[in-house]
């Protein structure tokens, strides 16, 4: 082997690829506010507790703004169902079909794309167990492509053991795939506003793996895809299968961003029901509006490398790295970026901790990251307006309030808001009648009172409805993962009681999450850039509910604890 070999860690990105001009120039004052998401203030102050005072200037108001925002919200999460439901008919379709056979190999160009396809596939992590990184990249040595896969693990610098845990990697690893680095993220690469996360640690792994590929004459763009993954992620066998095919049959192959429906059954029912409600809810929001509605791309998603080139890979002052490199792909092409879905499930872990104190301490941490990191790519968003085409940003920017700011935040709070106010409406009564005497607006009578309230509840009682289907397409989920040994038959079955008890809880659970997302727009509003940070997510509860499913991982496991790695040198 050649004696890069022998060091443990892929060289730092060279070149051209090591310069980030865009990222080293420090703005006055950017981590005291964040102007444009203030914005979100909006639902915060005015759209979520209208209900609860509205009616005292104008009674027939509060009604019909309640009926509507309720009856909108379930008309939502309709389309989201049904959206869903059309996902999950696809996948289920063509479960077992193959598509390496598919791709075209009629002319000399086709075949020699055919046979120079590789997938560069990015793992970043930082203190996730050992046991839970490798069953990532199981997944990954097995895929009925993996001769074709470069997989890099972005290890950070911080990491603990983070030599030995390389070289431990790269021992077990190393005859897996076509090649197999681990790259050592410096802190604060890029300048001295690099945010400490995925975002900033995806940027030096990528460029690092471009500038290996370059020196290994293998940096040809017309067939090299890339995939950004975490290290709680198991692949279907033929993900990449698929993502060839489609790169290599699809005309805009070059302007397109693939993403794979997240399921977070990984030790799903063993969690405390707003974990899984949670769970449940972003898997059917992945099939039924992020992908079809081209929104963003979450977690774990695919590319080609020649479109995250034309984008300057990944932007290291932000902590969502999915919904960044979005914006980032829709400014190198000035146009909004088609999300094509990979019609292979993939398991994605969920929130998790040891304890119920850690559960929900993990949750609530989790949960806030994510409406702060939302937040503050909106601000992104905003600024670079200018660089985007009109209608792109447009349109772009409707679904992104829409999603972020109604259906995750506000949805379920102005409505648990119209129910406090009907619980307060005969202590409102005498108030309510004071002021119409003044303005005119006259309150409803008590039969338009009722009939309000039974529509109101009527939406409630469709919603629940919907949530069915979101149960039914977990279920689904589980039969595929099962089906195709992502994980053993019946790992992630729950007891007709625990789904009963779980659907009840589900508004609730609802309501719990939008709380968190209204206390984060409050901290992002107050103190701006000085919380923005991608903390990770802990593994530690996925870890203790692991387990050897056969002999192999448990010789192979073996293995690890016993390599040598006394040839382990120093990046």
């Amino acid at each position: 082997q050649p004696s890069w070999w022998q060091r443990i860690f892929t060289t730092a990105p060279r070149g051209e690829y090591a310069v980030d001009e865009k990222q080293q120039n420090v703005k006055e004052n950017e981590f005291l506010i964040m102007r444009w998401n203030l914005l979100f203030l909006v639902f915060d102050f005015i759209i979520i507790p209208l209900p609860l005072w509205i009616d005292i200037f104008c009674p027939i108001f509060a009604a019909i703004y309640g009926l509507f925002v309720g009856w909108l919200g379930a008309f939502l999460l309709t389309v989201c169902a049904w959206r869903s439901l059309q996902a999950n008919f696809l996948m289920k379709k063509v479960v077992d079909e193959t598509w390496e056979d598919k791709i075209p190999r009629n002319t000399a160009e086709e075949r020699r794309l055919a046979d120079s396809l590789q997938h560069l596939v990015m793992m970043c992590g930082y203190k996730e167990p050992m046991e839970v990184i490798c069953q990532s990249i199981d997944s990954l040595a097995a895929q009925t492509v993996a001769h074709r896969l470069i997989v890099v693990i972005g290890l950070e610098e911080g990491t603990p053991d983070v030599a030995e845990k390389a070289a431990r990697l790269k021992e077990r690893y190393a005859r897996s795939f076509k090649r197999f680095h681990v790259t050592k993220h410096p802190k604060q690469w890029a300048g001295g506003r690099e945010i400490r996360g995925k975002c900033s640690n995806a940027n030096y792994t990528m460029r690092a793996a471009v500038t290996r590929l370059e020196e290994y004459g293998d940096l040809d763009l017309s067939c090299t895809t890339a995939t950004s993954c975490d290290t709680d992620s198991i692949f279907a066998p033929r993900y990449f299968e698929n993502l060839g095919y489609q790169f290599l049959t699809s005309p805009k192959a070059k302007e397109v961003v693939w993403q794979a429906p997240l399921y977070y059954n990984h030790f799903l029912n063993e969690r405390p029901f707003y974990v899984r409600a949670i769970g449940i809810m972003r898997a059917a929001y992945m099939l039924g509006f992020l992908i079809p509605f081209n929104i963003n791309t979450m977690s774990i998603f695919s590319f080609s490398l020649d479109l995250c080139i034309k984008g300057e890979f990944f932007h290291a002052h932000y902590q969502m790295d999915d919904i960044i490199y979005t914006l980032t792909c829709m400014q190198a092409l000035q146009k909004r970026v088609e999300i094509l879905m990979i019609p292979m499930p993939v398991i994605s872990g969920p929130t998790s901790g040891t304890t119920q104190w850690e559960e929900f301490s993990e949750w609530f941490r989790q949960s806030e990251r994510w409406t702060i990191g939302a937040c503050e790519v909106f601000h992104y968003f905003v600024v670079k307006r200018r660089r985007y085409n009109c209608t792109a940003a447009l349109s772009y920017g409707t679904w992104f309030v829409i999603y972020y700011g109604f259906i995750l935040c506000s949805l379920t709070l102005t409505g648990l808001a119209g129910f406090i106010n009907y619980a307060l409406i005969n202590a409102k009564h005498d108030t309510i009648d004071r002021m119409g005497q003044t303005t005119g607006q006259l309150p409803l009578d008590d039969a338009a009172n009722t009939g309000v309230m039974i529509a109101g509840f009527s939406s409630l009682a469709w919603t629940y409805l919907v949530f069915l289907i979101f149960f039914y397409l977990d279920r689904e989920g589980c039969k595929l993962i099962y089906h195709l040994k992502m994980k053993p038959q019946g790992a992630e079955d729950t007891s007709f009681c625990q789904n009963l008890k779980d659907w009840i809880l589900m508004w609730p659970s609802l309501v719990m999450y939008s709380m968190v997302s209204y206390w984060a727009i409050l901290k992002v509003a107050v103190y701006g850039k000085k919380v923005c940070g991608h903390d990770p997510s802990s593994k530690e509860g996925l870890k203790a509910g692991q387990a050897m499913t056969s002999e192999e991982s448990a010789e192979a496991s073996t293995a690890i604890d016993s390599a040598d790695i006394s040839e382990a040198g120093h990046a």
